[in-house]
């Protein structure tokens, strides 16, 4: 029992500090209800929040922060769903769980909004998993190119870019 305690405070330690030198730092939320009481969908979406954190935390070059004001990435989870298979083989029971499970989300950045969803098969860590990756690939498509960046940067300090074979201006 103290183990876990301690494990909990060290884990939580690591995220008081916001990463200022990593360019994308992301908020995980999800709208709660005013009564303070959660009902069974509030309590699902808490567990997804939870499994988009755990998800994230191994993303390199995302940052995760506890509060909006540090963060430049919003990302609110919208709901989860569960999509149930048939039965075994040959109308049995079968063992492991293996529907599918959806984790919906709006990211927002910027002027920059979009609804993802992550899917998986059996576990809620799995469709988490697949919106983190979906999620860094929303942040790379948004990333402004770099060969544009070299030739601006380029440009202002009076050095032109040639293409190879082309003639001599």
């Amino acid at each position: 029992m103290v183990v876990a305690i301690l494990l909990a405070l060290v884990a939580a330690a690591g995220l008081q500090d916001p990463d200022k030198t990593t360019t994308v730092r992301a908020f995980v939320y999800t709208s709660t209800g005013a009564s303070g009481q959660p009902d069974d969908e509030e309590k699902g979406r808490l567990d997804a929040v939870r499994e988009m954190r755990d998800a994230l935390e191994k993303k390199k070059g995302i940052t995760l922060v506890n509060s909006r004001e540090d963060a430049n990435l919003l990302i609110e989870v919208l709901s989860r769903e569960q999509r149930e298979e048939p039965g075994g083989a040959f109308g049995g029971k079968s063992i492991t769980r293996m529907g599918d499970t959806i984790i919906r989300l709006r990211l927002k950045s910027g002027d920059h909004e979009s609804d993802l969803k992550g899917l998986g098969q059996g576990t809620w860590g799995r469709a988490a998993k697949d919106a983190a990756d979906r999620i860094v690939k929303w942040i790379a498509r948004r990333e402004p190119r770099r060969s544009l960046q070299f030739a601006v940067r380029s440009s202002q300090f009076g050095s032109q870019l040639r293409v190879h074979g082309a003639p001599e201006p």
